[in-house]
């Protein structure tokens, strides 16, 4: 019995790392778009944009459907595609420890008078946890507060203060409106011992703001790559070697946007080898303290990627009902995230074969893996300095 259930193990574990690929290879040019949106400062969790999007794959027909499986880079197989959806989905969100919870969540506004045709489709998505909010969506004033006052219900059972994610215009009876909400709340393995206002730079030096930098020496993997001309650390949270946080910090007088362009062909993948293949290192840190929530509307990006018709009425097809009868008017997403100096070991360092300093005193990626598949939870850009 131990046996087989070791072996459902592996079987599970090989199946995340070969969805983790797929979402990873959509994450790098999802936070690329999404950024160029924003002015360069940004959050996203593009596991749970590709997660959402993955379920809506199922009710979708003709060129939607194959739009969507273009941008998520997802099998044609429906079955691979669930009980992938799911596996992914209970080792990311359904193993919290004490020192690292992920939450994320999926909503689904409707008018109360649809019927998906697709077989079993409010099953799938209870299967992999989408809540279906259902409302008389001609009545959009109304729809609206109801949506938000569940979503915020929801949320403060977490301790998460949602905004009212949900416009007016983005409310239609024809349309599915799609929600993602999501938090991190972590503890690093190591605590920052010091605080302090330091000058931050923009990749020519000059100076655009000021931050509180935090401080501490850490044993952590940290390589030059030059493909990506980046200096590149992953710094752990908590115990058990679950989650981390990858730092792309570029070398002066690049560009984020620069490094976008050479991830597309220097991969997260081939980091992550670099990365394994360290000594010990002795590594000091500097990174800025900050506190995000962010509120996007995804439509303009995903446009980008190549997802057109399932937002326009005219063109967006779905499985078993009449052309042109359904779209989705937004999909939007909430990400809260602080990252502060709250650890649980001081000064615990071992002695490293080399000793290296990463100092983010310019603008820099950042990616919230989850370590067991190499899933990227959450990414974003630090471009904006704000002493918090």
């Amino acid at each position: 019995m131990k046996l087989a259930n070791f072996i459902l193990f592996l079987a599970t574990l090989v199946t995340c790392q070969c969805f983790s690929e797929r979402e990873n290879n959509f994450t790098t040019e999802f936070l690329y778009f999404t950024q160029s949106e924003t002015a360069g400062h940004a959050a996203v969790s593009s596991y749970g944009i590709w997660n959402i999007l993955s379920l809506v794959k199922f009710l979708t027909a003709g060129n939607t459907k194959i739009q969507l499986q273009r941008a998520l880079f997802l099998p044609k197989s429906c079955l691979e595609l669930i009980y992938g959806l799911k596996n992914l989905s209970d080792v990311i969100l359904g193993s919290n420890t004490g020192n690292t919870t992920v939450f994320s969540r999926n909503y689904m506004v409707i008018d109360q008078n649809v019927r998906f045709n697709y077989m079993d489709f409010e099953e799938k998505a209870k299967f992999i946890g989408m809540n279906i909010i259902s409302l008389d969506l001609n009545e959009r004033d109304t729809a609206v507060i109801v949506a938000n006052r569940i979503m915020f219900d929801e949320g403060q059972e977490l301790s998460l203060d949602l905004p009212e994610l949900f416009k007016i215009d983005e409310i239609h009876p024809n349309g599915i409106t799609l929600a993602n909400i999501n938090r991190l709340q972590y503890v690093w393995r190591n605590k920052f011992t010091s605080v302090k206002v330091e000058n931050f730079y923009d990749e020519n030096n000059r100076q655009i703001g000021k931050v509180n930098m935090m401080f501490q020496i850490v044993n952590a993997a940290c390589a030059q790559i030059t493909p990506l001309k980046s200096q590149v650390l992953e710094l752990p949270y908590g115990t058990d070697g679950k989650y981390a946080m990858l730092l792309i910090k570029p070398w002066p007088k690049t560009k984020v946007n620069d490094v976008f362009q050479k991830m597309t062909t220097f991969t997260y993948g081939q980091i992550l080898n670099i990365l394994n293949m360290q000594p010990p290192t002795v590594v000091y840190v500097k990174l800025p303290k900050f506190k995000i929530n962010t509120n996007y509307a995804l439509n303009v990006p995903l446009n980008k990627m190549g997802v057109f018709d399932l937002f326009e009425k005219k063109f967006s097809e779905f499985y078993g009902v009449p052309r042109n009868s359904l779209f989705v008017p937004a999909i939007v997403q909430h990400v809260s995230m602080e990252v502060n100096e709250v650890g649980l070991h001081r000064d615990m360092v071992q002695p490293g074969k080399r000793t290296v300093a990463f100092y983010a005193y310019r603008p820099f990626l950042y990616f919230v893996i989850e370590k067991t598949t190499d899933t990227i939870v959450l990414s974003g850009v630090y471009s904006k300095p704000t002493v918090y």
